[in-house]
């Protein structure tokens, strides 16, 4: 029979099974770095920006808002979110930002997503 054994540290997690010479060593920064790209896409509010964004194209946060019927701040709070998962563009226009979907990185959660479902 197998004996498995797991070991964490602040950083790491390791994985061993007895009879085996092989360790599997997952750095847990990136975990947090996948958990962040899943959650910045599963959230309600955040999927609606999404939509209003592939919708337009393109769009300024202001614009967002005000079709979402949302504060400003909850709006920018939001964006800022899937600007780190990387699963929106921003282009700068003098003060104005405006944000674009990130196809790929979005298909790349997708296809992580599907992949750990199984």
């Amino acid at each position: 029979m197998e004996k498995k054994s797991i070991h964490s540290s602040k950083d790491n997690l390791m994985v061993s099974i007895s009879g085996n010479k092989e360790k599997v060593v997952v750095d847990m920064d990136v975990i947090k770095r996948a958990e962040l790209s899943l959650r910045a896409i599963s959230n309600p509010l955040r999927q609606k920006l999404l939509e209003l964004i592939e919708l337009n194209g393109e769009m300024g946060v202001s614009e967002m808002y005000r079709k979402l019927k949302i504060e400003q701040s909850v709006a920018s709070s939001q964006l800022a979110i899937l600007r780190r998962a990387n699963v929106v563009n921003t282009k700068r226009d003098g003060q104005k930002i405006y944000y674009s979907i990130n196809r790929k990185r979005i298909s790349e959660i997708i296809n992580l997503a599907s992949a750990l479902a199984k």
